[in-house]
């Protein structure tokens, strides 16, 4: 999956106040609530798991110094702490036996931090997904010049065999021969296993550095496979395809929804995962609600590596947005968003452009949980989860080699005062968890029985005690904009430090559970027009403050302003919930990049100008080189957001 002296004394333009104090109006439709299940912690895992690691050593230069992939069966035994046996392989040479062990913790929101398998002193920072049947995840604060992919699939513990994998999957593979990216390999491949150890077709679509990058479409001929009664199998593919071929080692879930799998072979360094297609039928809408999703990618034109974990909300009408945790180079949050097409069968694309009869990902894993749950509250039903591979679309991606695998997020409930621990978001764009909050910030968080009724402060400085509701992180009240049973909307400490925030929901004395969520200096997200965190932002004409549009668009080389939160801390301080200067000496924030369809333009006034949590950026838009609808993103020192668009002629 990204601002000087005001042009004279600041107002607020019309709209602004007024959306700052109401802007949870439209809110309650965007988040819908997963109301069926329980919140997580260590027991949610326990039992065995069949799992890949594939981690890569990059060195100064961008490029892999070497490979390794680990596989095997991983046993979980509920209370922290789990064991491994499986075969481990490193650059050219072939797998040897692996055993070991080590600890993991689960958070109430899916949050999973466990100790590599590769490399005890690393944790993976991974995600526990629906129903606990996939785990993902990568070393996103691993030591530098790492980038790795950790998936992990819930084994059945007796009675499978070849009948488990039947039906249309769609696979994605990434291979680096001897641990080198010289001949590094991407594939999706589109299988049809017969339910009886054969394939009635095999299609790789896929490129490959020794060979150009040249886009590719392989047939595989006479591709065999075995599951046996606990989940684990071989998967041969013989050699008639330069893209996907020689043997594999597998693991197929309980539910036969999901693959995973690896070569043993002398210098096979790679990673398989596959997902049950969704079906005839599919559709935009089939692709809905949250998910995380784990990636690792390689830009052979900049000798560039990416591996990253988060989340992804999608819309069921052709646009995702995504917040992810990402290492290149340097980790930084990044957030964004980007569109998607489905077509009947549950391929389609994703992220990349669309091309014509090609497709990059595909939806599957239908039916893991009924419609209705037994206590008859209605479940999220759909797609549950995807892969997806870098497959060539144009010229611009040749050189891009990776692949993703995501997994529908938990659904979760609770008693009494509960906050759900997936239902802390940014107030303007909506990020999906694992977008970090900041000081400052203008937050909504979700919940059921969170106030007795619907209350809204009238003045400021903002309470922080409102209709016998207090909110606290880390033990400090927060100033709250508005209270309801299912919805706060408030502002975020300035005084928050460390990497993460315990926040607590207080009603009349009684506490909610407590959830944890991460934290960083900034946050940003630009509130948007249609108050869905994406398409045209909140951006006005610096001369008149009126609003951008397709009637009233941008012009080259103009001054526009920007509004949005999670900009952190400013100088000189602010105390929560008060209302900023209108006037010098005004509150400003560190200077960010405002990039216009990746050009940035020129920051003059990056400050909190008037409302409570709510910051202002004054940026010249470039002289050239744009028209129409233009992308705009800021960047601070740890973060990029590029989720909103301006209308520019």
């Amino acid at each position: 999956m990204g601002l000087f002296q005001p042009l004279g004394n600041f107002s607020a333009p019309a709209g602004i106040e007024f959306l700052m104090r109401t802007f949870f109006a439209a809110l309650c439709a965007l988040f819908p609530l997963l109301l069926s299940g329980q919140t997580l912690d260590d027991s949610a895992l326990s039992g065995r798991y069949g799992f890949v690691h594939y981690w890569v050593d990059v060195n100064a230069s961008g490029f892999a110094n070497d490979a390794s992939n680990l596989g095997g069966v991983m046993t979980f035994d509920g209370n922290g702490g789990y064991t491994f046996q499986g075969q481990l392989g490193t650059g050219s040479a072939a797998a040897t036996a692996s055993a070991g062990n080590g600890s993991y913790s689960v958070s109430s929101n899916g949050f999973l931090r466990i100790e590599s398998p590769i490399n005890s002193a690393v944790e993976i920072n991974a995600r526990v997904g629906d129903l606990a049947d996939v785990l993902l995840g990568s070393s996103t604060e691993g030591p530098t010049g790492v980038y790795d992919f950790f998936v992990a699939v819930r084994l059945p513990n007796s009675g499978a065999n070849n009948g488990l994998l039947s039906g249309a999957y769609t696979g994605a593979s990434l291979w680096l021969p001897n641990g080198s990216d010289l001949a590094v390999k991407t594939a999706l491949v589109k299988m049809t296993p017969n339910g009886n150890g054969a394939f009635s077709s095999m299609l790789a679509d896929g490129h490959a550095a020794d060979q150009g990058d040249v886009p590719q479409q392989q047939t595989i001929s006479g591709a065999t496979y075995s599951v046996s009664g606990d989940g684990t199998g071989s998967l041969s593919l013989g050699s008639s395809s330069s893209l996907f071929q020689g043997s594999r080692t597998l693991f197929v879930s309980m539910t036969g929804n999901y693959v995973v799998g690896f070569s043993t072979a002398a210098g096979a360094r790679d990673v398989f995962v596959a997902i049950r297609n969704l079906g005839s039928g599919a559709a935009n809408g089939s692709f809905s609600g949250g998910y995380w999703v784990v990636d690792l990618f390689n830009d052979r034109a900049s000798s560039r590596y990416n591996a990253a974990v988060g989340g992804l909300s999608a819309n069921g009408a052709g646009v995702v947005s995504l917040a992810q945790r990402l290492r290149a180079g340097a980790n930084f949050d990044f957030s964004g968003v980007n569109s998607y097409g489905v077509s009947s069968d549950g391929t389609g694309y994703l992220r990349g452009l669309p091309a014509p009869n090609l497709s990059n990902f595909a939806l599957g894993a239908a039916g893991a949980r009924p419609a209705v749950s037994e206590e008859g509250v209605a479940q999220a039903v759909g797609a549950n989860g995807f892969v997806a591979a870098e497959v060539a679309q144009n010229r611009a991606f040749y050189d891009v080699h990776g692949l993703s695998i995501g997994v529908k997020m938990p659904q979760l409930s609770g008693s009494g005062v509960f906050l759900n621990p997936l239902g802390v978001v940014n107030a303007a764009s909506f990020a999906p968890t694992t977008h970090p909050i900041s000081p400052g910030s203008m937050l909504s968080l979700f919940g059921t029985g969170l106030a007795d009724g619907f209350g809204q402060p009238g003045s400021v400085p903002l309470p922080t005690q409102f209709n016998g509701v207090s909110v606290t992180f880390n033990g400090i009240q927060a100033p709250l904009f508005f209270v309801s049973p299912g919805q706060i909307n408030l502002q975020a400490p300035f005084a928050l430090q460390g990497d993460t925030v315990d926040i607590v929901v207080s009603k009349n004395g009684q506490a909610s559970n407590t959830v944890q969520a991460p934290l960083a200096a900034t946050s940003p997200g630009i509130f948007t027009v249609q108050q869905t965190g994406f398409g045209p932002g909140i951006i006005t004409h610096s001369s008149d403050f009126s609003l951008i549009s397709a009637q009233n668009p941008a012009q080259l080389g103009e001054v526009v302003t920007i509004f949005l939160t999670g900009m952190g801390a400013t100088n000189p301080p602010l105390a929560d919930g008060a209302q900023p200067p209108s006037a010098e000496p005004f509150a400003r924030t560190t200077v960010p990049i405002v990039q216009f369809d990746g050009t940035a333009g020129e920051v003059f006034f990056p400050a909190a100008p008037c409302c409570v949590g709510l910051y202002q950026i004054n940026t010249r838009i470039p002289s050239t080189g744009f028209s129409g609808t233009v992308a705009v993103a800021i960047q601070t020192g740890n973060a990029f957001t590029d989720f909103v668009d301006i209308q520019v002629q």
